[in-house]
Order: C-alpha cells, then sequence, then structure tokens
C-alpha cells in the first residue's frame, strides 16, 4: 500500500508493459525516462502518476502499478481519481473490436471517470465513423469485407489508385496504396478502401512532396501542430514507418485546415475533458483532406530530444486534473 499517495491519483493504463517482476514498467528506456519526466511535471501540478497494465483494474482499485518518485517504485491497490488510457490498441487490433475489453473501459469511465471518454476514442479509432460524420472533409470511403464489395464500390471511387486500410488499425499498419487492377487476391473484414489523394504538391509555403499534417487540440484549443514527412520511397509518413516530424507555428496552420479542426472539435464538444488530433492530408489544390482522428497521440516522444516539449506535457496534465470528479462527503 501506498499511504502517501492519497488524492490526485492518475491510473495511466497501457497495453504494453514489462513483467511486474521487472524494476522499471516499460521494456524500453526511452518509455521509462519520458513518463518519468511526465510524473515528475505532474507532481508539480498536485497529481500522483501511477503506470500499469490495463488488466490490473479490478472494481475501482489497481492492484499493481509503478510510481516515479525520484526512481520507478512498485505499488499496491492504488485508488484512482482518474484513469488515462493508453490501452487502445488491446481494444482496437486492426481490423477487429475486443467488445470485452471495450465493456471494460466504459466500466472504468463509471466507476473512476476516463480521460478521454471511451465514445470519444470509439469514434477516433473507427475510420467509417470519421467519414459518415463528416464526409465533406474525407476522401470517399466505404467498408468491405470481401474482394467481391470491393469490387462494387470500385466504381464510385474517381481515382486510379486507392487505399486500402484496417477499420482500426493505427501506425500505418497494414496500408496498402494500390490501383484499382492490381488488387490484392484477398480482402479482410472490416477493410476500408478509400479513395487516393495525390498529395505529392505538398503544402504551399510549408512543404514540398507528400506529407500529412497533425493537429492536436486539447480541450477545444489548438495545442500545436506538426508535419510529417515519409521516409524516402513511402507515402506514409508515420514515426512508426521512418517519417520525421516538423513543427508548424498555430500562425502558419491553413485557415482551411483550422476551420475543419473547429467543426470536428464542435461536434465532440460534449466530451470533457478531451485530447485528439486531426491528420490531414492536402491535395493539388490545396484542400485539406481528413486523413484520421487519434484520441491517443504520441506522448513519449516530446519528453526530451529533438522533438522535445513538455509544455504539450503540462496542457496535458491540466487537463487530466479538470476531468477529476469532485468527491462530496457528506456529515451528520
Amino acid at each position: 500500500m501506498i499511504e502517501s499517495y492519497q488524492n490526485g491519483n492518475v491510473g495511466v493504463l497501457f497495453t504494453d508493459y514489462s513483467s511486474w517482476k521487472d524494476k522499471k514498467p516499460f521494456p524500453t528506456g526511452a518509455m521509462n525516462k519520458s513518463y518519468g519526466i511526465l510524473a515528475v511535471r505532474a507532481r508539480k501540478k498536485g497529481l500522483n502518476f501511477f503506470v500499469a497494465r490495463y488488466n490490473a483494474y479490478q472494481n475501482g482499485i489497481i492492484k499493481q502499478a509503478w510510481v516515479f518518485d525520484k526512481k520507478w517504485k512498485k505499488a499496491a491497490d492504488v485508488k484512482p481519481d482518474i484513469i488515462y488510457s493508453r490501452f487502445n490498441r488491446a481494444i482496437y487490433s486492426n481490423y477487429f473490436k475486443n467488445k470485452k475489453l471495450e465493456n471494460l473501459k466504459y466500466k472504468m469511465d463509471e466507476q473512476v471517470g476516463l480521460f478521454n471518454s471511451p465514445e470519444l476514442e470509439e469514434f477516433c479509432w473507427d475510420k467509417c465513423m470519421v467519414s459518415e460524420l463528416f464526409p465533406k472533409f474525407t476522401p470517399k470511403t466505404f467498408l468491405v469485407n470481401t474482394l467481391k464489395g470491393l469490387k462494387i464500390v470500385l466504381p464510385e471511387i474517381k481515382s486510379e489508385k486507392i487505399v486500402l486500410k484496417p477499420r482500426y488499425g493505427t501506425l500505418g499498419e497494414d496500408v496498402i496504396v494500390t490501383t484499382k487492377n492490381k488488387l490484392p487476391k484477398k480482402i479482410n473484414k472490416n477493410t476500408v478502401v478509400q479513395e487516393f489523394i495525390d498529395g505529392s504538391n505538398g503544402i504551399k509555403g510549408l512543404v514540398k512532396g507528400y506529407h500529412d499534417m497533425r493537429v492536436i487540440t486539447i480541450n477545444g484549443e489548438i495545442d500545436h501542430c506538426h508535419i510529417r514527412l515519409p521516409k524516402k520511397g513511402l507515402l506514409t509518413a508515420n514515426m512508426a514507418l521512418g517519417g520525421r516530424k516538423v513543427f508548424v507555428s498555430r500562425s502558419k496552420i491553413p485557415p482551411k485546415a483550422i476551420a475543419v479542426v473547429k467543426k470536428v472539435d464542435k461536434t465532440l464538444s460534449r466530451y470533457y475533458p478531451r485530447l485528439f488530433s486531426v491528420d490531414f492530408i492536402f491535395d493539388k489544390n490545396q484542400r485539406p483532406y481528413i486523413i484520421e482522428c487519434n484520441g491517443s497521440p504520441t506522448m513519449y516522444r516530446y519528453a526530451y530530444g529533438k522533438y522535445k516539449r513538455v509544455s504539450y506535457y503540462d496542457h496535458v496534465i491540466e487537463a487530466i486534473k479538470s476531468g477529476i470528479k469532485i468527491k462530496v462527503v457528506q456529515t451528520h
């Protein structure tokens, strides 16, 4: 038991996690260092960050967790005041959704409270939902389950190239850019097929060539923006695939992209607190298209090194703090 941390406890729950026998919560040094820095900054704002795997949670209690207090220490039976969910990949696994774990997240929200709302995160992970809510701002999109189904919808897509991706995918995994006359031999259930947006002209005044732009918002305010540039020879710019990012000041974000972000945020404004990003690609006419939304933008890259941006940590911490429910104690 940890007696000294009774209030302002944040349970940060992950999919991937070290063995409980290890001395630190994560198998990589970068993650341990980054979340240690985050924990120190949170402590200064009155919050105690407890890192654990999602299955350590049981009815409002985190049975086994780690806390950073000068170094990583183990903690047992932690009662969180709010949960920061970082285990979405356990729920949304490319082509399928784990409904049992999704129900667990809703139970967490009911028993403790979540940052973000489960509904907001489902919206961000479900590429079909994004296109259904914002058809004017997304490429032409269809959900198919078979090769036959794919061939049926192809005439509705104007571009010769098409994009195939998992409905719940992330990190650019299993994304295929191909042509209508070179289709895969098999299509997985829950495959999204989209019109190909040619982003080879880049973003005027910012970048030449293939790209995507990520705009991150916290509680209705744009926090920061960066452009991701793909590794040479690739069309997808995910950092996990070797892409690199270049930060863009608020004043240089194209007004059309800002307008779209505001429309998305207005739709999600019922959820508070909220953190999400909108990823864009710009066509040859400089029209922005939403590629996807993300309710779990990467945190650890901002702690140190060339992408250091600890102000983002502070803003996330403040947003988490604003989501802690006020506990009313009646006395007689």
